[in-house]
């Protein structure tokens, strides 16, 4: 039987509530921290754990409760600095939910960039994993472990999947642009719609159906995007912003880290720190006490770009010196079969009119955003450089 919204939201609450005395930049160290991984490297037996965990979340109305609860706080949340703090929150309350289910449930994340070059040949995509595109003229998706589905809120629909460019989604951000400000960007200001007008919008758009709404959690990509958008900021926060908060709430006031993260009423200080607090959880591939850039890549533009150009647009690695190997790095591994990896960088989609009005972001900002990754691409091509994702 579901409960109703209003029980679920105490015990939301109530999951994951801490005393906020202890959310201090001193706060104690997690005893235990549990690591989440990529999707595609879950063991047959992990996949089956998820798929029942989540199955039970469906049966008991969590999905619909954290689809309302972002809908809810949609305009408060995106366009301004509570953008990630409120997100990883977000994430972990789901998490936490999830593990109530299962003392082993992890929530893992997509690492998008692998795919970027033809998302919707990704394996991610297909019926053993999450499902393709939606069928029929309500787009329902039929496979995958959402196949099926009828989601709750905002009123009971099939789960929805409407994938763009007419089933064939246009190019999205490479690793490589990413990477490329993580290394470049110094503020929150700059960081936040970085990647919120890039990676993060591209993708919703794409997935589309219920990815594309204010509910957008109904659909369980938007828990392993979210985890992969937060997995980037916690790579950039370990290159010496742990604490760098900044740029205008959703007031405009100020943001600091004694401002309440959106709903939770939380201080955002409480979730910046992995490995402390509440937030007891890596990364597999950004272990709390390690942070490299993946090696193929990076020794890929070590090696590859001229020194202007890896300067302009990888400052970090740039003082960093050649990579000499035994013999040469084996390509990196795509989650997109059939894809070939080494040929030319394609333009990244950019964000619909539909999706800047509804988000209310100032489109030369978006227009930022979209040019710096245009130039970013002539670059990369006009070297000659040959990505091996």
């Amino acid at each position: 039987m579901k409960l109703s919204f209003s029980t679920l939201a105490a015990a939301a609450i109530g999951l994951t509530a801490f005393n906020t005395a202890e959310a201090q930049q001193n706060q104690p160290a997690c005893s235990s921290i549990y690591t989440r991984p990529e999707l595609l490297s879950l063991t047959p037996a992990q996949w089956t754990n998820t798929r029942g965990v989540l199955s039970a979340m469906q049966r008991d109305g969590w999905f619909g409760w954290f689809a309302y609860l972002h809908n809810q706080w949609f305009s408060q949340i995106h366009g301004n600095s509570q953008f990630f703090p409120f997100h990883r929150r977000f994430v972990q309350d789901w998490e936490s939910v999830g593990r109530r289910y299962s003392g082993s449930f992890v929530q893992p994340y997509w690492d998008e960039m692998r795919d970027y070059r033809v998302p919707a040949s990704s394996q991610v995509l297909t019926s053993n994993w999450v499902g393709g595109n939606g069928q029929g003229a309500n787009r329902c998706v039929t496979n995958g472990n959402q196949g099926g589905w009828t989601m709750s809120f905002p009123s009971n629909h099939c789960f929805s999947r409407n994938f763009g460019n007419n089933g064939n989604p246009t190019s999205w951000y490479s690793p490589e642009y990413i990477q490329s400000f993580i290394q470049r960007d110094t503020t929150m200001a700059q960081f936040r719609p970085d990647i919120e007008y890039s990676l993060h919008g591209v993708v919703h758009i794409n997935i589309g159906g219920d990815m594309l709404q204010g509910y957008s959690p109904n659909d369980w990509i938007f828990m392993l995007h979210h985890t992969n958008i937060d997995r980037l900021w916690w790579q950039w926060q370990q290159n010496n912003r742990l604490w760098t908060m900044d740029g205008p709430n959703y007031d405009n006031r100020p943001t600091t880290l004694d401002t309440n993260i959106a709903y939770y009423n939380q201080p955002i200080r409480s979730v910046m720190q992995l490995g402390y607090g509440s937030m007891c959880y890596q990364y597999a591939s950004n272990p709390i006490r390690r942070r490299a850039l993946d090696v193929g890549l990076e020794s890929n533009l070590i090696n590859s770009l001229p020194k202007d150009v890896l300067s302009t647009w990888f400052p970090d690695t740039a003082k960093k010196p050649p990579v000499v190997a035994a013999r040469p790095p084996p390509p990196l591994a795509s989650a997109t079969p059939g894809v070939s990896a080494g040929s030319g960088m394609p333009y990244p989609a950019k964000l619909t009119q539909q999706w800047i009005q509804m988000h209310k972001y100032n489109k030369a900002d978006v227009d930022k955003v979209e040019n710096d990754a245009r130039n970013f691409v002539n670059a990369m091509n006009k070297a000659g450089y040959r990505s091996p994702i």
